[in-house]
């Protein structure tokens, strides 16, 4: 080896050993955001009732999928795993959501060889700082575990693009998979045996899970022996989509923003190839007419107050032209907006600028190369089945409750039918432009960022993972923006692929060959990562349940909290304890139930109610009730106490008059 080989040789080696430090480092900010007290914030309405379903499947084995309840199954028995181990509590239920935040992170760094070294350690530290990602990683609901799925998929098609052998971490994706497929049919066999036998219940599921694993043992090393394990990685795109169609109703939206991106790469290539060519891409520009102009015609028929809104916000912005006018401008930039860019990428394409040489690590991978991975005429064939059937396995799997609930499939189908029309009616109080508010005010860096990295990859017209993600982020945030509904945990869908894109910018700002470009890519890299570090803060560990905060919608107030504290501490002063009476007659208690969840006598009425004997304490409704509550409960109980559950909901206390004491007051000094 010659000195300036070992001089290399020794700066790779250099490069490496920083680039896992940073790794590291970055992986282990993700892990405090996510992880460090997790139970500061009370649970969310939609996390109660998550964990009213997980606490019926941990106690009584069951879980029947309910369309509507449109979201799928697989949180529950995610969560179930967690609490078998860590128990019932809030803080392993958040466990159970957290570490595929983390994953989502590390899942990022494997993008190195596809939007630069640089690109990838950026979009990582991105995606961990995003006060948005990390806000809702912190919840227990089902969006995290979904964009991890999105996230997967992409690299898992991308690995079987480019690599030949199956690496450790697709091996053990795949096993666990496989353990989820078998577990069932194990679970199932040994109870249907030893019937009342303990002993032999245990005994049998001992030697099953033994059996489980020799057959997944020898179903692992089967797929590694095949073309080298590539296959493995389709497979796990194909587990992908079922669990992303086994988790949330929108997954339609994710996977056809990915197809149209990657047909408008394909058409970017198709300009540039034209141009080299001196001929216009006469198609693409066809194209790019039929579909805006289709756009334009569904937004006029379905959702007009889009068009409507823009021509009202720009009057009251410029006091130029009506409404009206500015109304039917929107439609003709809908329509102009593309064809004009075909036709100025084609001209910037004529110009022959040359561009810098294309780094060595970054990878182009193509349909081309898809094809030839898949093998033979025979292997394709065959892995397509593979996939079919995992996909559906998968799909009936979750939704039957692991076949123990047939009619569960069936709603899966009905979920779609009732998320269309919620999607046009619930939540759309927020207005049109909600996603571009909420996202600027926490991950304004992230959505500025990507955009830039937007126009860098359509202009280059060479990085298609780049140009690919980018895209996927702004047909997201579109789709998203259209339909009506909208709440801030959706907006988690176009924030990562943003992340990503985001970190591409860096890339390519430092990779310059212009101190200057480099100078202004470390500046906005570092104010960017300084911004969201201090809204994370604030968002995660301040004003987590402040309602003009971004990403918080309608949460629970942390006060709420001291109303738990306080009925505990009369269960225990009533000499009861977790036996304690407690009647919830207040229409609006989500998440009190899963905060109840070990009281079996706190009933939830939802409504003025008769009980007998008079139980040790009743939550009612501030306001709405006060009349009731004095006539129906003065004679027994004293007012202790006020709470604020949410944004224009309050919980009173009233505590039976032998166990509230001195702490107690007359029921007409509610306030």
């Amino acid at each position: 080896m010659t000195d300036e080989e070992e001089a290399i040789s020794n700066k790779e080696l250099k490069d490496e050993r920083m680039w896992f430090i940073s790794c590291c480092l970055i992986t282990a900010a993700a892990i405090f955001l996510r992880f460090f007290m997790l139970g500061l914030k009370p649970f969310h309405h939609d996390e109660g009732v998550n964990g009213w379903f997980l606490t019926n499947l941990f106690r009584d084995g069951v879980y029947k999928y309910d369309p509507a309840n449109y979201h799928g199954p697989t949180l529950y028995y995610i969560a179930l795993g967690f609490v078998e181990v860590f128990g019932l509590d809030t803080v392993p239920v958040r466990w159970s959501v957290a570490v595929w935040g983390v994953l989502i992170v590390v899942l990022a760094f494997y993008l190195r060889r596809y939007i630069g070294r640089t690109g990838a350690m950026f979009a990582a530290l991105f995606l961990t700082l995003s006060p948005g990602m990390v806000y809702i990683s912190r919840y227990f609901i089902h969006e995290i575990f979904f964009v991890f799925l999105g996230l997967g998929f992409v690299l898992a098609i991308l690995l079987f693009i480019e690599k030949e052998n199956a690496g450790y971490g697709a091996i053990f994706w795949m096993a666990l998979i496989l353990f989820a497929c078998f577990l069932a049919p194990v679970m199932r066999v040994a109870p249907a045996i030893a019937g009342e036998n303990t002993t032999l219940l245990w005994v049998l599921r001992i030697g099953l899970f033994a059996v489980e694993g020799a057959l997944i043992f020898f179903v692992v090393r089967m797929l590694r022996e095949w073309n080298g394990g590539r296959p493995i990685y389709l497979l796990l795109a194909a587990a992908c989509i079922a669990l992303l169609l086994a988790t949330k109703e929108t997954t339609f939206i994710t996977l056809g923003t990915m197809a149209i991106a990657c047909v408008c790469v394909w058409a970017r290539e198709q300009i540039g190839n034209a141009a080299k060519e001196r001929r216009f891409p006469s198609m693409i520009f066809a194209l790019a007419i039929i579909a805006s102009v289709a756009l334009a015609g569904v937004i006029a028929s379905k959702l007009p107050d889009i068009a409507a809104d823009f021509g009202k916000r720009v009057h009251e912005i410029t006091s130029g032209p009506s409404a009206d006018s500015l109304t039917n401008l929107f439609y003709v930039l809908i329509v102009l907006v593309p064809a004009v860019l075909v036709y100025a990428l084609y001209r910037w394409d004529r110009r022959g600028k040359p561009t810098r040489e294309l780094v060595t690590e970054i990878v182009q991978p193509s349909f081309a190369a898809f094809r030839h991975a898949l093998g033979t005429r025979s292997d394709t064939i065959l892995i397509y089945a593979a996939s079919s059937v995992l996909i559906v396995y998968l799909i009936v799997l979750f939704f039957s409750s692991f076949f123990t609930y047939a009619d569960g499939v069936k709603g899966f189908y009905e979920a779609y039918e009732i998320w269309l029309k919620t999607g046009s009616k619930d939540h759309t109080q927020n207005g049109i432009w909600a996603y571009v508010e909420w996202g600027m005010q926490s991950d304004g860096p992230i959505m500025v960022l990507s955009r830039v990295g937007l126009i860098i990859a359509l202009v280059k017209g060479r990085d298609r993972v780049a140009m690919f993600t980018a895209l996927w982020a702004f047909g997201l945030f579109l789709a998203y923006t259209i339909i009506p509904y909208k709440t801030p945990w959706l907006a988690l869908s176009f924030l990562l692929p943003m992340c990503i894109a985001a970190g591409y910018t860096v890339n390519e700002l430092l990779e310059s060959k212009k101190n200057a470009v480099r100078g202004v890519g470390l500046a906005a890299a570092g104010i960017a990562a300084a911004i969201l570090a201090y809204q994370t803060y604030i968002l995660n560990f301040v004003r987590y349940d402040d309602e003009d905060a971004p990403m918080v919608y309608a949460h629970t107030q942390r006060e709420f909290l001291d109303m738990v504290r306080d009925i505990e501490h009369f269960a225990e002063l009533s000499g009861k304890g977790k036996d304690a009476s407690i009647d919830i007659v207040s229409p609006d208690y989500w998440p009190l139930v899963w905060y109840m969840r070990d009281y079996p006598k706190a009933i939830f009425h939802g409504r003025i109610a008769d009980t007998t004997p008079p139980p040790e304490m009743i939550v009612a409704k501030k306001g709405d009730q006060d009349r009731d509550v004095m006539r129906k409960y003065s004679a027994n109980y004293e007012y202790y106490a006020s709470y604020k559950l949410r944004s224009g909901v309050d919980l009173v206390l009233l505590v039976r008059k032998d166990i509230a004491g001195a702490n107690g007051q007359e029921l007409n000094k509610i306030k």
